[in-house]
């Protein structure tokens, strides 16, 4: 049965087009938006410390989200864990290796209700704090389980690569489309794939000069991070790059080709970070 409160209601047919002006409105009148973010708190916390002081920055975060009272319309930003920065695996080289990759980023707007729930993961990045390995490992999915939604998440960025220190090799690995050759989000409606790293040229003895390897960054949010160096024995990736950063790599420069096995890449990517934004 029809109530008076079921006619009083407004639809967009009833106002006609430009009736209600700037004038009729205060200044940022809009439907109320609220956002919140999920992360690891010790990312927050410690960011860019070196991780030798931070313990559990590799760590994601999980948690429920129950939609609140009132809510109908909500945005999912999801940016996965960027990937870990290698070491050398070999001695007496001069090595240049090339940071990991950025997290990618993907969003998804969708109608709910009050009272629906969501399963939301912000993925964490790879473990190690020493690597002396050819190639990091990737950074951790981030996603998102529940209602009105189908398979949305966001691959982790790609680890960074320093095989058999070849001091002339690759200058950058071109992420393309997809990090590591795969697809980098899935049930969305928009994403970005996180920058590659690379490495800069050199001058004098191929070993000597070197301006830094950089890594990758996570679209909207995140930085890139360098290590330089001109001269040295050697130089460790000693800080995490969060959020959804790549992870920083190993280097030594040494000229005379006397470098030892100590270019470990000891920078983990940044951890991933979802942003919800509800009405």
């Amino acid at each position: 049965m029809a109530t008076y409160s079921s006619y009083k209601q407004i639809i967009n047919d009833n106002i006609s087009s430009g009736a209600v002006g700037n004038s009729a409105l205060a200044w940022n009148a809009r439907p109320k938006q609220t956002q919140l973010w999920i992360f690891n708190n010790r990312g927050l916390c410690c960011n860019a410390c070196s991780n030798f002081g931070c313990a559990e920055q590799a760590n994601g975060c999980c948690c429920l989200w129950t939609v609140p009272t009132g809510a109908t319309r909500v945005v999912f930003e999801l940016w996965s864990g960027g990937g870990g920065g290698a070491g050398a695996i070999c001695c007496n080289y001069c090595m240049f290796a090339i940071g990991g990759m950025g997290g990618n980023y993907a969003m998804k707007a969708i109608q709910t209700a009050p009272g629906c729930q969501y399963t939301v993961c912000a993925g964490g990045a790879w473990p190690c704090t020493q690597s002396h390995t050819c190639n990091a490992s990737m950074g951790c999915v981030s996603y998102i389980n529940g209602y009105n939604l189908s398979n949305f998440c966001v691959v982790g960025g790609c680890g960074g690569f320093m095989c058999d220190g070849d001091a002339w090799g690759l200058y950058c690995m071109d992420s393309g489309c997809a990090n590591c050759n795969i697809c980098g989000f899935f049930g969305s409606d928009f994403g970005i794939m996180g920058s590659g790293g690379f490495h800069m040229g050199h001058g004098g003895c191929h070993c000597s000069g070197a301006d830094g390897n950089v890594t990758g960054a996570a679209p909207f949010i995140g930085k890139m991070d360098i290590t330089s160096t001109t001269e040295s024995w050697c130089n460790c990736g000693c800080f995490v790059n969060w959020p959804a950063g790549g992870g920083v790599t190993g280097s030594s420069s040494y000229c005379g080709n006397h470098a030892k096995q100590c270019a470990g890449g000891i920078g983990q990517g940044g951890s991933g970070i979802v942003r919800i934004t509800y009405a």
